[in-house]
This record gives C-alpha cells, sequence and structure tokens, in this order.
C-alpha cells in the first residue's frame, strides 16, 4: 500500500481521534459485528486493491475482529496503519471498542 492510500483509509483520523464513541450499553451482537465488518471491509477494499493488496474477514471471536492482508499488504510497511483504520472505521459503526487483529497464516 503507498503512502497516499494508507492515508486516505486513516484520513479523519486526527480529526476523529476525540469523536470515537464511548461505550454505552452493550456490546454488539456476533451477527451485527459481522455485517460492520462486512461492510467496512467492502467500503475500504477498493483503496487496498488499487495498490494491490486485498483483506478478508477471517473470524470474529468477542470483541476481536481478526483479518487477512494479502496480496502487497503481505511485505507493506504501512500495513498496522492499514489496520488501525479498519479499526477506526469499525468502532465508528458499531460504536463500540473493538479490536482489529492480523490473522495468522
Amino acid at each position: 500500500m503507498n503512502i497516499d492510500t494508507a492515508a486516505e483509509i486513516a484520513a479523519d483520523e486526527d480529526e476523529e481521534a476525540d469523536a470515537l464513541p464511548v461505550p454505552e450499553g452493550v456490546m454488539p451482537s456476533p451477527d451485527a459485528l459481522r455485517a460492520a465488518s462486512l461492510a467496512v471491509i467492502a467500503a475500504l477494499r477498493p483503496a487496498i486493491q488499487r495498490d494491490g493488496g486485498d483483506l478478508h474477514l477471517v473470524d470474529i471471536a468477542g470483541d476481536r475482529v481478526y483479518v487477512r492482508l494479502t496480496g502487497a499488504c503481505t511485505t507493506c510497511a504501512l500495513a498496522g496503519q492499514t489496520l488501525g483504520g479498519v479499526r477506526r472505521h469499525l468502532v465508528r459503526a458499531v460504536g463500540w471498542p473493538v479490536r482489529v487483529v492480523p490473522a495468522a497464516e
């Protein structure tokens, strides 16, 4: 992933860091978290694919969302930023803190 794509995914990080929701209520159901994860990945996938990489949902366990970066993402120095951008988008979508974890091969 090039710097422009990583910046695109994390573009609003600084502006909205304070605006991330504080948990109120209960954690989303596994089905709701799966649906939100798939929607976020679908929205971010074109930017990642433009740079020769891809992102796939592997599993969800509690508050952990396991994803696999493939293609050019596997050797990219900005892969951590990409995962952080996925996490920020997902937290906004579900209104609850989650962890986005790279899945083991």
